[in-house]
């Protein structure tokens, strides 16, 4: 069914929260208890490692097995130089012997192969043995890179590649990714909202995603919005060969990084570029959690999308 803007509001009430549904498999004991121990652990953590760095000093981050669900990470002090292949170093040699709750976050024999930094992100190669860890372990062991690196001036996010596979996307302590810890798929209901039959105003649909552990909701909105509507009398607005590099949260403003077809295939008249971002922001704004939305281009803030303000994070249906 499609759906005018003035159903939007009455919709709104019945769709806002995002519909979840989990399958009745259980966790073994183990994986959840750690689990809930991670979660715990990283809400503690956003709130508060920033205070923690001023009162103490930089700190290196580790695993625990305090049996404190809130514990499955913990800090020890760092004196070393303060950059990131000496931070990075630090993590993989592990905590010291006087730290007896600490545990090594990384199995033995990872090296750091490489590393750069750009755009506030910085990057870390690391060799084949990382790529063993799995699940809540991985979990954490990307997570003691994260928030240990963010402490450094400048640094905003974390990408840790495994030689000879995959990265990961941009991790950042107020991303709270827990990949590994979902076993089972979630159901999220977003609007799309796209052209309504060749007018200037936006219509939606609501589509239903089943997201696994490592799916990004807000890419998967997106992608979904640059192949086109389902429904008849809606027209696709994003250009076909936009990609999604990256998304991101932070303290309820998406951040959203996409590629230059954006500006490469820019409409001409102002009505037309606020349509189109309209569609974009309105999109991603039905996704529980999500406030406001700030479009980056090829990781880089663009002041203007032909007359339409993109300095700032914008809120849905006043851009």
């Amino acid at each position: 069914m499609i759906h005018s803007p003035w159903q939007r509001d009455q919709d709104a009430r019945r769709d806002d929260a995002p519909q979840k549904k989990r399958a009745g498999k259980r966790r073994t004991a183990w994986a959840a208890w750690m689990a809930g121990a991670l979660l715990l652990c990283l809400l503690v953590i956003l709130s508060g490692c920033r205070e923690n760095q001023s009162e103490g000093g930089f700190q290196l981050w580790f695993p625990t097995l305090d049996e404190n669900l809130a514990s499955a990470m913990d800090t020890c002090p760092y004196e070393g130089e303060l950059n990131v292949p000496s931070v990075a170093q630090a993590i993989l040699h592990g905590p010291s012997q006087e730290e007896l709750n600490l545990l090594p976050a990384v199995p033995p024999g990872v090296q750091l192969l490489d590393w750069s930094f750009e755009n506030r992100v910085a990057k870390l190669k690391l060799s084949s043995q990382y790529g063993t860890l799995e699940g809540v372990h991985r979990t954490l062991a990307d997570y003691c890179f994260t928030i240990t690196l963010t402490q450094l001036q400048g640094v905003d996010g974390v990408v840790i590649q495994v030689e000879g596979g995959s990265s990961t996307g941009i991790l950042r302590p107020s991303d709270a990714l827990f990949s590994g810890v979902e076993e089972e798929p979630v159901e999220v209901t977003a609007r799309l909202y796209f052209r309504l039959g060749m007018g200037d105003t936006l219509g939606y649909e609501l589509r239903m995603f089943r997201l696994t552990e490592n799916m990004m909701p807000a890419e998967v909105v997106l992608e979904a919005l640059t192949a086109g509507p389902s429904e008849p009398g809606l027209t696709m607005l994003l250009p076909e060969k936009l990609e999604v590099n990256a998304s991101w949260m932070a303290e309820g403003i998406c951040y959203v990084d996409l590629s230059r077809a954006l500006l490469e295939n820019m409409p001409e008249t102002p009505a037309e570029q606020e349509l189109l971002i309209s569609s974009i922001v309105d999109s991603l704004c039905s996704l529980d959690a999500i406030h406001q939305v700030q479009i980056l281009v090829d990781g880089e803030t663009i002041s203007w999308y032909g007359s339409v303000d993109l300095s700032n994070p914008l809120l849905p249906g006043t851009d």
